[in-house]
Parts: C-alpha cells; sequence; structure tokens
C-alpha cells in the first residue's frame, strides 16, 4: 500500500488561482446634520376685515381648484373664523356658526335632521368654510396634522366657549370617512347635492356631550392656550 501523500492544491500544476472579489469598502456612518423643527403652527381667531378677507380668499382659491361653485358668502354675527398661520402665512381656516340664535347653512339641505335636533332642545353649531392650503401645507410636513388641529379647535370652542351640545358639518361623501374616523361624526340623512358648493354632500352629526378624546383632555386641562 502507497503511503498516503498529502495533496496540496497550490503546488498542483492544475490549480488556477483565482483571486477573491475585492470587499467592498465598508460604510461608515456620518452624522448626519441636524433636522431643521417643523415651523410653529400660530393658531388665532380673525379680529378684523383684514384676517376675514384673508380666510375669505383662501377658502376660494381651495374650492375653486377642487371646481366647487363657491357663492360670495358674508361673514354674519354670530360666526367666528380660526386661522392657522405658519411663519406669517395663512395655511388653513374654519369658521364655527352659532346656530342658537341664527339659521345653520346646513338647515337649506337637511332641514329635518337640523329640525328633529332643535326640536329636541339641542344648542347647535356648525363647522364651514374649512380649507386648508394643501400644497404650502404639505411642503412642511403639517398636511395632516394641521387639519386636525384646526378641527379639534372647532370643536373646542363649540363645546367650552359656545356651550354648544351638538355639531353638524357638511362634508363631501369622500371625505365623511375621515371625520367619522378621527372625530366619531355620524351620518345624518342622506347624500344631496349642497346647493352653496354645487356638489354632493353629506350630513355629519356630533354629540358633544360624548366628545371625542382630543377634546375631552384639551377641556379637563390640557397646558396651553386653546386659542390666541
Amino acid at each position: 500500500m502507497s503511503p498516503h501523500i498529502q495533496h496540496y492544491a497550490a503546488n498542483d500544476v492544475r490549480f488556477i488561482v483565482t483571486p477573491f472579489r475585492r470587499p467592498r469598502q465598508r460604510l461608515t456612518l456620518v452624522d448626519a446634520p441636524p433636522s431643521r423643527p417643523a415651523p410653529a403652527m400660530e393658531f388665532a381667531i380673525a379680529r378684523n376685515g383684514d384676517d376675514l378677507e384673508a380666510a375669505a380668499a383662501l377658502v376660494r382659491r381651495c374650492y375653486g381648484w377642487r371646481g366647487y361653485e363657491l357663492r360670495p358668502q358674508v361673514s354674519a354675527g354670530g360666526e367666528t373664523t380660526l386661522l392657522a398661520r405658519c411663519n406669517g402665512a395663512l395655511v388653513g381656516t374654519l369658521t364655527v356658526r352659532c346656530g342658537v340664535r341664527q339659521r345653520l347653512h346646513a338647515e337649506h339641505g337637511f332641514s329635518e335632521q337640523i329640525g328633529e335636533l332643535r326640536q329636541r332642545g339641542r344648542r347647535l353649531v356648525e363647522y364651514t368654510r374649512f380649507a386648508i392650503d394643501r400644497e404650502v401645507a404639505g411642503r412642511l410636513g403639517r398636511d395632516t396634522d394641521l387639519a386636525l388641529e384646526l378641527i379639534r379647535r372647532a370643536l373646542l370652542l363649540g363645546r367650552v366657549a359656545l356651550a354648544a351640545t351638538d355639531c353638524v358639518i357638511e362634508v363631501n361623501p369622500r371625505h365623511a370617512r375621515y371625520y367619522q374616523r378621527e372625530f366619531g361624526f355620524r351620518p345624518c340623512g342622506t347624500e344631496r347635492t349642497c346647493e352653496r358648493v354645487g356638489a354632493p354632500a353629506r350630513l355629519l352629526h356630533l354629540n358633544l356631550d360624548t366628545p371625542p378624546d382630543c377634546v375631552v383632555n384639551d377641556a379637563a386641562g390640557r397646558p396651553g392656550p386653546m386659542l390666541n
């Protein structure tokens, strides 16, 4: 028996040296530049004609972009218009209309639903002329939370300042689920056409006796002013 000969491949003429693939340069973590803080938002109540005109111009621009036929509207007594500004520029607005001593806009298309609430002695507020400059808010990363914050403050204004028991809002049917999911609104009546903007609308209703958590927590003593 021949002795076992250890085979060394490196000494074998048939062995072809194939160099290993050069390893990729290992990535090293580089400290990223600190991200810029999001611009501060300022929320206030319209207090003069200039504020109201700026809010009306934003509503006309946003509604026109969606193809809504917005008729000229004059702000009347019993209305409070909320403003959201970023770096001094108006990026959002929402008007709260008190229905204690005047008709609500929603009564033109949903008179039976509003009438039923009135017959029960409920104190009503309506949220209307809601508009956000999506282009500017989107660039600031504030698109979604700005809408939520404006509506939250409007709910607080209705419940705390106006002592409302119920609120209603007319919305495009495509947006109804957002209000139901985020704030607990419930559909009231069937889909109809809103003559003010020439578009389909659903009436949504919220009982403020059992408000959403975002209102309960704030009214219970959340730090910071509701509005400037």
